[in-house]
């Protein structure tokens, strides 16, 4: 007798521990560490999706309390490896989360078994005493036809129509019947071939032979007499109906093989075949170090670091050649969607079919079929961002983060993990190479790499001999003191002019979308705003739509002030879509094309507009930071960076750096050639070290001295922040819970070891219908400062009341 230790897929912390199942004999065999499975939960043994994190011989509850597993799914194939389990049990105890969460971010989106519950009509009860509440609900139920799901009714009639249901429930006037869903995302190919009975067989044919009416049956069965084995597609397309077929299959005449098929992400055939670069002095000293960290039992994190244009791609391929070679396998992080289908194409020109993608914008059963083809070792690399990290790959040799300082790395969901730190934690457990690669490194890292906790490569030449671009900073002020009010300085008009004459091409980076930053009224001053968020809408010019950028909602864009009834409404600020409507003006005879997540909604877009670009079909492209990294376009001669001071104003310690980066990202797209490439860096803030060290392309002035001043404020890496966002549905209800916090982080910060700001209203105060408060604490060493935020949240969570929400984030990106 075998007991399975299993935790519910249900995010509460109360459910956030093991419970002890037993395995009936029927599933002896099938129940494996790491399965799914259905378990009956709670008083009401509610069915219940949960996961198998151990087997075990022997339980501590007595047999006859415990209860049986109700079906093994997926086959009884595991959906977590080892690996896998030990992952999420550390991102719950990092990341301050449950591990069913963790567990949620680790599995294959959309296969989770949802659970819904109906309720019924007992027809034959008496309802002649029913009055109020309960009369709604049986007039609900009969217009619904004696059934109807339960959120449904909630919908219709409030959440107080539980308490009538209960009570229809006693007197057996209604009853609740749970209903399970399950998404498969399977997709079959069926084939039929002749069933061996020659008398029937022949039978059959005369009878089609000579019976006009069954034309149909006689046209299918003449194909057999070409192939042994017809697919449903091949007989579909010879024109014949699915009424001859489903005819001949009841007769027994002919059989039906269903055959489970993985669907492709791509066609080999679109990709042409490349082979090694002969590697420079550079590359084979940093491939040399790499392949001897492979063959090392213990391995250290290695940082490249390199310019770009210096061939890092190429020296992750011929690593991933050796892992290949091993018989392991690579995962290859990359940032942003839109360099997937770059990165992709490289890696299967040289790897073939034994690479695949996943991403965001794949349907969920083409991710799903992804994941399938790496648990059973059809595929050896993936290319994905963050959530590639969790393939179920069964010999992990080498991960490999590109572009490692983006923060697009850091899921701003819960869990709110880091994927940089969980990579180097499944580095660890799994003894692959953890290589990071960018021409800007996130400071910590590289600290960490001049430290020598991390091994430093560095590439400071660009392959092919080219060289980097001429860069120079253009002050705003003085264009708007000579009275040039546009979004162009005078330089980059003509240098865009220059551009179209030669037939080169020009990208024009702005980290905004959208027309206007903000829509207000000039009679009263009111700005409109997202009622859920209370912040500004974006104003979008194509579609005639303010939007908000943190919640997604849109309205229409008022003709009136809705506070005072004016028609005098202004639209301020600059995005790229006033950016690409300015362009169209000054040239109008160039072709534009704008990259940004409005255009690129649909599930191809961004390979299209790249490809187009790429290809030559537009001389300016306009875009944010999507197209501010790795991407290599030969004929790119001139980038213009219209706002370049736009991020040093978030609020942020980290704003300089992601200044620095982006400046010099977006930089690195010009010259990829012959040409040096020439980029103008329009700001306010001409002086402002980080615009003047990336004009100058010095990346290790930057850290110098930028690191100062980290170590002089206590900033990472010299020390570290939690953030504890308090939310919840009520103003006052959230801001004395956040007082309450504030209260106990003071008093049990014994000898004042942290600094505790707040709390005081977040940045975003409101989001999404929810009024949020927070508090920063400031520590030198992060470990225990993390535990003594978690300790004091804990307290706060026994003292706050229901509805209000404690949220705990260690080193946060931003305070909004």
């Amino acid at each position: 007798m075998r007991y399975a230790r299993v935790i519910v897929g249900m995010n509460h912390p109360q459910t956030d521990r093991v419970f002890d199942y037993h395995i009936p004999e029927a599933f002896q065999d099938e129940a494996k560490e790491g399965v799914r499975v259905i378990v009956p939960f709670g008083r009401r043994n509610t069915k219940t999706e949960g996961y198998i994190l151990s087997l075990a011989e022997e339980s501590e509850i007595p047999l006859e309390k415990l209860k049986d597993i109700l079906e093994i799914l997926d086959d009884g194939r595991p959906i977590f490896t080892p690996q896998m389990l030990h992952l999420a049990q550390w991102m719950k105890e990092h990341y301050f989360c449950t591990l069913n969460q963790c567990l949620q971010a680790i599995m294959p989106t959309g296969i989770k078994t949802k659970s819904t519950w109906q309720v019924l009509l007992n027809e034959a009860a008496d309802v002649s005493a029913c009055k109020g509440g309960e009369l709604a609900v049986l007039e609900a139920l009969k217009e619904m036809g004696g059934s109807g799901a339960l959120s449904e009714l909630e919908k219709l009639l409030g959440s107080g129509v539980k308490n009538a249901i209960q009570q229809m429930q006693k007197k057996k006037i209604l009853y609740l019947k749970q209903k399970m869903i399950r998404s498969e995302y399977k997709m079959e190919q069926r084939f039929y071939s002749i069933n061996n009975h020659t008398s029937l067989w022949e039978n059959t044919i005369k009878k089609v032979e000579t019976d006009k009416r069954l034309s149909g049956q006689k046209k299918l069965l003449h194909l057999f007499k070409e192939k042994s084995e017809i697919s449903l597609e091949e007989i579909k397309k010879s024109g014949i109906g699915e009424s001859p077929l489903k005819t001949l299959l009841k007769k027994g005449i002919l059989k039906e093989r269903i055959e489970q098929i993985k669907r492709a992400v791509f066609s080999l055939e679109d990709y042409e075949k490349t082979t090694p670069f002969f590697p420079t002095a550079e590359q084979r000293a940093a491939i040399e170090e790499i392949e001897y960290q492979i063959d090392l039992e213990k391995k250290n994190p290695i940082l490249l670091h390199g310019i770009t244009g210096s061939g890092k791609t190429e020296i992750y391929m011929q690593s991933i050649a050796k892992i290949l070679a091993m018989g392991k396998q690579a995962v290859v992080l990359v940032p942003e969607i839109s360099l997937t289908p770059q990165m992709m194409e490289r890696f299967i020109s040289r790897f073939g079919q034994a690479v695949s993608i996943t991403h965001s914008r794949l349907s969920a059963g083409e991710r799903l079929d992804q994941w399938k083809k790496a648990r059973d070792g059809e595929i050896s690399v993936m290319i994905g961002p963050r959530s590639a990290l969790f393939m179920p790959f069964s010999d992990l040799g080498m991960i490999i983060i590109d572009e490692v300082h983006d923060n697009s790395y850091i899921s701003d969901i819960t869990p709110k993990y880091d994927a940089r730190e969980a990579a180097k934690f499944l580095a660890e457990d799994t003894g692959a190479v953890l290589l990071m690669g960018s021409a800007t490194p996130d400071l910590v890292s590289y600290h960490k790499a001049r430290q020598g906790e991390y091994i430093l490569l560095e590439l400071k030449e660009r392959t092919g001999g080219g060289t980097l671009p001429k860069m120079q900073i253009v002050d705003m002020c003085k264009e708007l003191e000579e009275g040039n009010r546009s979004a162009f300085s005078q330089i980059l008009q003509q240098e865009i002019a220059i551009n179209l004459e030669k037939a080169q091409q020009t990208m024009l980076f702005l980290n905004r979308r959208g027309f206007a930053t903000f829509v207000s009224c000039r009679s009263c001053g009111h700005v409109m705003r997202c009622p859920e968020c209370g912040i500004s809408y974006t104003y979008h010019a194509k579609e005639d739509i303010l939007m908000c950028h943190y919640c997604g909602k849109t309205v229409e864009s008022p003709r009136n002030c809705p506070e005072c009834g004016s028609k005098y409404i202004r639209y301020f600020g600059t995005g790229t879509q006033k950016i690409e409507e300015e362009v169209r003006r000054l040239f109008p005879r160039a072709n534009v094309l704008r990259m940004d997540l409005d255009t690129t909604m649909g599930k191809n877009s961004h390979n299209q507009i790249l490809e187009a670009f790429r290809k030559g079909q537009a001389d300016i492209l306009v875009g944010t930071q999507m197209i501010a990294k790795g991407h290599d376009f030969p004929n790119v001669t001139l980038v213009g960076i219209m706002a370049a001071d736009t991020s040093l104003n978030t609020g942020s310690f980290y704003a300089s750096e992601n200044t620095f980066q982006l400046i010099t990202q977006a930089g690195g797209r010009a010259g990829r050639a012959d040409d040096s490439g020439r980029v103008y860096i329009q700001t306010y803030q001409p002086k402002h070290y980080c615009i003047t060290h990336a004009a100058e392309q010095n990346y290790k002035g930057f850290y110098e001295e930028e690191i100062l001043l980290r170590e002089m404020m206590g900033y990472p890496p010299f020390g570290a922040f939690c953030s504890v966002v308090v939310s919840g549905e009520v103003e006052e209800d959230i801001a004395n819970a956040a007082d309450v916090l504030g209260g106990i982080l003071q008093t049990e910060n014994r000898g004042n070891s942290y600094f505790i700001m707040g709390p005081v209203p977040a940045m975003l105060f409101k989001f999404r219908g929810e009024y949020r408060q927070r508090i920063l604490i400031q520590g030198h060493d992060e470990d225990p400062l993390v535990q003594f935020v978690a300790k004091c949240v804990e307290k706060g969570e026994q003292k706050v009341g229901k509805g209000i929400h404690l949220q705990l984030t260690r080193n946060p990106l931003n305070i909004v």
